[in-house]
């Protein structure tokens, strides 16, 4: 027990406190998990969003918070850029950073249009990347959840979709980008994804 509470520490700030009422409620709430990596029932996929496969998946922690990689980490220089990048969208007319509600310790990509039913279930954030490895949470359309999860870019949260938790199920973990030709493939993604929002 003592062992898992420190591997849970290590993963860093998520969205509940980091003592042990924090790691008791993750251990619950796992137990709620779903398969991240089914898309059965599903909308068919668009055909306006089309991904090459990237190939092997991270291994993953088996906490749905915080939801983490544990392998597959890029360079510091690839995670900044993809911040950056990021940030950038957040800027653009119709969008705002704003603190994550989901995370609570960085910034979000909020898209403020009340006509989207699955921004508006997220309160507009659409899109936040995890600084410390460049992972990221966005709220795909549900018409993109099979393409992403079918190429290997992501999976969804563990906790997507679960009555009473406000995640949409569409909510998705994309995987750190390994290398600048990956860092746009995921760049392309989240800009579909703020597009898709609005």
């Amino acid at each position: 027990m003592v062992a898992d509470y420190r591997a849970w520490r290590a993963l860093g700030p998520g969205g509940l406190p980091a003592n042990p009422l924090g790691w008791a409620a993750t251990t619950a709430l796992g137990r709620l998990g779903r398969d991240t990596l089914s898309v059965a029932g599903d909308p068919a996929p668009s055909p306006d969003l089309s991904l090459p496969d990237r190939g092997a998946r991270p291994a993953m922690a088996p906490y749905p918070v915080p939801h983490r990689q544990l392998d597959q980490i890029p360079d510091a220089s690839i995670v900044d850029d993809l911040v950056a990048r990021v940030d950038a969208l957040g800027r653009e007319s119709g969008n705002r950073l704003a603190r994550s509600r989901f995370e609570r310790h960085h910034d979000a990509v909020v898209v403020d249009d009340p006509l989207s039913p699955w921004a508006r279930r997220s309160g507009g954030e659409v899109a936040h990347v995890h600084p410390g490895q460049g992972s990221l949470h966005v709220v795909a359309a549900p018409s993109d959840v099979a393409t992403i999860v079918g190429a290997r870019w992501g999976e969804r949260h563990p906790l997507a979709g679960r009555p009473l938790l406000r995640l949409p199920d569409g909510y998705l973990f994309l995987y750190a980008p390994r290398d600048a030709s990956e860092l746009d493939t995921v760049v392309r993604i989240v800009e579909r994804v703020v597009a898709t929002a609005r």
